[in-house]
């Protein structure tokens, strides 16, 4: 499927904000890199379509405990309909990087437009499955027993595992600790384990995969 096709048949574009869609009547924003918005993640009716850049869904707990939910990259959604009501902290979603964010009511996502176009239902088909299959790579990598199946499932989702080339990490170290839930300074050491022994070559969060498994 080709998704800037499907986001432009969509009437989802670059245009600035105040850009509409006539049957979704979708608005678009920018944000600078290490924006916060959205500061009440659970609280809106609104869908958001990232059509530029990456966010991260960050949740911080009663005790202050910060982890990162979910990666949102081109073309992921998130927010109203598809994030949990209950059970969270205070969540809130930051710009990773400059980002370009359209946003729609999911009901009248979901209800589409009269016609029932088959574009439409291919759009919702593709942010509602690839939002299910992010949370199902990012419970696959919790349920990892130690902090180096942890990561090197992590590895296998985020990259290329056919690259054997340098690739980047769309997290800081530090972020990616809080993706695994784990301490830092303990996956800090596993990953120096990995290196020595083989499995990668780490600079940062700059990754080579020698081999995964």
């Amino acid at each position: 499927m080709n998704l800037n096709k499907l986001l432009v048949e969509n009437g989802f574009s670059d245009e600035p904000k105040g850009s509409a869609n006539a049957c979704y009547m979708a608005h678009t924003h920018k944000y600078v890199k290490g924006e916060m918005f959205l500061r009440h993640l659970r609280d809106t009716n609104e869908t958001a379509i990232v059509l530029e850049g990456t966010v991260l869904l960050v949740n911080v707990n009663a005790d202050g405990q910060k982890s990162i939910l979910d990666i949102c990259r081109e073309g992921d959604a998130f927010g109203g309909g598809i994030f949990p009501e209950q059970g969270l902290g205070a969540c809130y979603a930051v710009a990773k990087t400059a980002c370009l964010i359209s946003y729609v009511d999911y009901g009248r996502l979901i209800h589409c437009c009269e016609n029932s176009c088959d574009k439409h239902a291919d759009l919702i088909d593709y942010l509602l499955g690839t939002a299910a299959r992010r949370s199902v790579a990012h419970i696959d990598i919790l349920s990892r027993r130690s902090i180096r199946e942890k990561l090197m499932t992590a590895f296998g989702y985020l990259l290329d595992r056919d690259n054997n080339s340098e690739q980047t990490l769309p997290l800081s170290l530090s972020e990616l600790a809080d993706y695994l839930c784990c301490d830092r300074s303990a996956m800090m050491r596993e990953l120096k384990k990995l290196n020595s022994e083989g499995f990668i070559r780490s600079h940062g969060n700059k990754i080579t995969i020698i081999e995964l498994k």
